[in-house]
């Protein structure tokens, strides 16, 4: 009887000990409101255990939560055929079909495509009001170590100048996750300055810091730049970026035998990499392929530099390829561009 009033006690004052699995919390009739009311947002999977798609769906849905949640937002899975009545009071009628609840309240149904890209976006822009103050030295830690580029504010006070900047730029741009402190300590320990934001990244040099320009223009062009490596991998993202951009690219076009060039296209790297985007393009995927087909190159004469401009979608090609050929062609190649733009004006 002890036992009881003690596990009574703890379950009042403590709340309800709510199971998961790979970061997803498991629902029940028990414990459903107690879960939609305890978080501002929770994503709900309302799923069937014989179901082949909620199968599929479900190791997409533990990643994105994984990537997502936080102490104001969670993932959560109910399911259906052992808590019919629940599913029917939300009207779903197909598994899986996915929830967002807020408050407490039901607010809508997902209708995205089921990819974790697709989902986290959409929890990103739904869920997100900018940046969240850091309640440990363990938060900043594990979202440093985040898959996805995230930025981190490390201030003094929040009336400051340049957090207000930092604060407005994070509730415009709720896609990006975003976190802030103002403890010194924690500041020490992840080894930054105070004030300055930080931008960590899972690739290249890991993170990167804004330290005497806080200004939001600058900001964006900060984030802009670190969005992707500094030598990325042609495919749909990139293509996008660049042919829909306006910032000159200089192409690695190479297949699975020429790539050799790569290592000089790497050593010339620290020279050119401020001053334009660059890109290795393999022929051995479509899309490199299709590159390689709207340069006009042919597959006997890889490998192949190729300087790239989306505005006038004027090109240079460089075929020997050594390091300082590299350099040098790149600003040759922006040079003109300068030139040419200083005529047109």
């Amino acid at each position: 009887m002890q036992y009881l009033l003690t596990l009574l006690f703890f379950t009042l004052i403590l709340g309800q000990q709510v199971p998961e699995e790979n970061g997803v919390l498991i629902l029940t009739d028990q414990n459903f409101e107690y879960v939609l009311k305890k978080y501002e947002f929770v994503l709900v999977d309302f799923y069937a255990h014989w179901c082949g798609h909620c199968h599929h769906l479900a190791p997409v849905f533990a990643s994105c939560a994984r990537q997502v949640r936080n102490q104001n937002v969670q993932f959560a899975k109910i399911n259906c055929p052992q808590y019919e009545h629940l599913c029917r009071r939300y009207q779903v009628t197909g598994f899986p079909t996915l929830k967002l609840f807020g408050d407490g309240q039901l607010l809508m149904e997902y209708q995205g495509e089921r990819t974790e890209k697709a989902i986290v976006d959409w929890m990103r822009k739904k869920t997100n009001k900018g940046s969240i103050e850091a309640k440990s030295l363990d938060q900043l830690k594990k979202i440093s170590e985040s898959p996805n580029l995230v930025m981190v504010f490390y201030g003094e006070q929040k009336e400051s100048y340049e957090f207000m900047q930092y604060l407005q730029f994070s509730q415009k741009n709720k896609h990006i996750q975003a976190m802030h402190t103002f403890n010194q300590n924690y500041a020490n320990e992840m080894r930054v300055q105070v004030p300055s934001i930080v931008v960590y990244k899972p690739y290249d040099e890991r993170k990167a810091s804004i330290v005497d320009n806080f200004e939001i223009s600058y900001i964006e062009q900060f984030i802009k730049k670190h969005s992707y490596p500094v030598l990325m991998n042609f495919d749909i993202q990139t293509a996008k970026r660049i042919f829909k951009g306006d910032q000159p690219t200089l192409f690695l076009i190479q297949n699975s035998l020429t790539n050799q060039a790569e290592k000089q296209l790497r050593l010339a790297l620290s020279k050119i990499k401020d001053q334009i985007l660059i890109c290795i393009a393999n022929t051995d995927n479509k899309y490199g392929l299709r590159l390689m087909q709207y340069f006009g190159i042919q597959n006997d004469y890889l490998p192949q530099i190729v300087a790239f401009n989306p505005i006038s979608e004027s090109f240079n090609l460089l075929s020997e390829i050594t390091k300082d050929g590299i350099i040098n062609f790149t600003q040759q190649f922006l040079g003109l561009q300068q030139n040419s733009q200083k005529q047109d004006l």
